[in-house]
């Protein structure tokens, strides 16, 4: 019975199953070769994120620049070296290898976990680390939302090189920079707000007379005096400047 049913049917089907065994070993392997390769593929790519980490320390700043830029124009391997990166920025025990982190950091600021993870180092006990992150957290857009991490350093920060870049940056930011500056001002203790008159004097640029004015209003005499002082330098030297031609006519 057996004999007439293979003679029946013949041995093309013993053969297709046969065939198809063979092809889903290929194909089984052949995934499995695929996977064993990306396995290896993506753990030296690791590999060589960590000796980049590891080096960055021993980097010029020339260097992290051009470091930074390659992996902008590399998005696929920046996506696995920023957490590296960002765990650099948070916990690296040399101070310098977090600095030269921060730097790369920097090129990435618009990315918003970058961006935490710099704002949490506005409290950092290393002054120099501090004042480097908040000054990019100023590079933030839109600059209302750099103004606001910039006014939450300003309060937070625990060095006073950190509050000298706050100050800095939102000054940078013009009127959205006054506007948040304005707000915490009367948390600012005297001394800080009499150097700010003093920065804003001296490198205020466009927006030196519209923050001089702020400071004019000071709850404090001397802030008011200092700022008001301020002013008044600017109106007589713009006087002076004034009347130095028709003089030199009069005089002729």
């Amino acid at each position: 019975m057996e004999d007439e049913k293979v003679a029946s049917t013949g041995w093309f089907g013993p053969i297709l199953v046969a065939a198809t065994a063979c092809i889903l070993t290929v194909t089984i392997l052949g995934s499995l070769g695929i996977l064993g390769w990306r396995f290896y593929d993506r753990w030296q790519l690791q590999e060589r994120v960590r000796t980049l980490v590891s080096s960055l320390e021993n980097r010029t700043p020339e260097e992290l620049a051009d470091r930074a830029a390659q992996l902008k124009e590399r998005p696929k391997v920046a996506r696995y070296v920023l957490p590296q990166i960002r765990a650099a920025i948070a916990r690296s025990p040399s101070e310098q290898q977090q600095w030269s982190a921060i730097r790369i950091g920097e090129a990435f600021i618009q990315d918003r976990s970058m961006e935490e993870s710099l704002f949490q180092l506005r409290t950092s006990p290393r002054e120099r680390i501090a004042a480097e992150a908040t000054r990019i957290l100023s590079l933030v857009q839109p600059p209302s939302h750099a103004a606001e991490r910039l006014g939450s350093c300003l309060v937070d920060a625990t060095c006073s090189a950190a509050q000298d870049e706050a100050c800095a940056g939102l000054m940078r930011l013009g009127d959205v920079g006054r506007v948040e500056m304005q707000k915490h001002l009367p948390e600012l203790n005297v001394g800080r707000r009499l150097w700010l008159v003093r920065y804003v004097n001296d490198r205020g640029g466009a927006y030196r007379e519209a923050w001089l004015q702020m400071l004019a209003k000071d709850e404090d005499t001397a802030v008011r005096t200092a700022a008001v002082n301020a002013l008044a330098d600017e109106t007589h030297s713009a006087a002076r400047s004034d009347q130095g031609p028709s003089l030199a006519v009069s005089n002729g």
